[in-house]
């Protein structure tokens, strides 16, 4: 069984982050260059920004923030720089790295003044590493990411970036886009597809078959630790109470897709992901 998928979104608008040294910019500009004219061209708006510090990084972020609020602007957030697996990404005026978890928090309030619209390209080395601090439990920084999962090259992002929004704006379609430019060496991340895995993975190890019997052992086990009298008709009524109330249902995909999603609504379904797991055993 597959599920699809929407990766639809809004997007009037390109914000592009550089901070690399000036001995690395001639390709960004080479870059910044050819996407001015695809947006004259294609009509779409396009920014540049340099940013030395990363306390002027955050501040931009902040403002894109407020632009999205008041003023609808729907971005895709553009990363040009050096990423680090574990630091953050690089910011050249002072030689340090912005980290992923504040990164982040900055994207997150841009998303929800988006409604969940928010598209991030992370041009970095480890790019992918900005999904890291992402729980379902709290709103998603971002729609959809697409980055390096490890090294990329210069000479891969000055072929293939600015086709990549081209193809983006001719097309609408971004998985189109990322299919032919960007995908020999990028990772698509979908919050929908994160969401669907985390609780397909929790109820198949939770809630169903074995694990969800040990899960239920163990609370009957804290249930007659309490005091309870451990008869035959207690321990029978017990299991039937466990079974009922473990029992997932909409509601509570309904809840993490509220707060997750940012109200966005949801392409699968309860039903969705018991059905794949009856029929799938890609998640073992």
């Amino acid at each position: 069984m597959s599920i699809l998928l929407n990766s639809r979104f809004s997007c009037n608008s390109v914000i592009w982050i550089s901070s690399l040294p000036n001995a690395e910019m001639s390709p960004t500009n080479r870059m910044v260059e050819t996407m001015a004219a695809h947006s004259r061209e294609l009509g779409f708006l396009f920014q540049h920004f340099s940013v030395s510090r990363i306390a002027k990084l955050w501040d931009l972020l902040d403002e894109i923030s407020i632009h999205a609020r008041d003023y609808s602007l729907k971005p895709i957030v553009h990363f040009d720089t050096h990423g680090h697996k574990d630091a953050g990404i690089y910011v050249d005026g002072e030689g340090a790295y912005a980290d992923w978890n504040t990164l982040a928090e900055k994207l997150r309030a841009i998303n929800i003044n988006t409604k969940n619209n928010l598209a991030v390209v992370g041009a970095t080395c480890f790019g992918l590493q900005a999904i890291k601090p992402i729980s379902i439990q709290t709103e998603v920084p971002f729609f959809l990411l697409l980055a390096p999962e490890d090294d990329v090259t210069v000479g891969f992002l000055e072929d293939n970036v600015p086709n990549f929004y081209r193809t983006l704006f001719e097309l609408g379609d971004i998985d189109e886009a990322q299919f032919r430019h960007l995908s020999k060496k990028f990772k698509y991340f979908h919050c929908e597809k994160m969401l669907f895995i985390v609780i397909a993975r929790y109820l198949k190890e939770q809630c169903k078959g074995k694990g969800g019997a040990e899960r239920r052992e163990r609370l009957i086990t804290e249930i007659f630790s309490q005091g309870m009298e451990k008869t035959p008709d207690n321990l029978k009524l017990i299991r039937k109470k466990l079974k009922e109330g473990l029992r997932p249902d909409q509601g509570l995909l309904d809840r993490f897709t509220g707060i997750f999603l940012i109200g966005r609504p949801c392409s699968f379904s309860m039903e969705d992901l018991e059905n794949f797991i009856e029929s799938s055993s890609l998640l073992s």
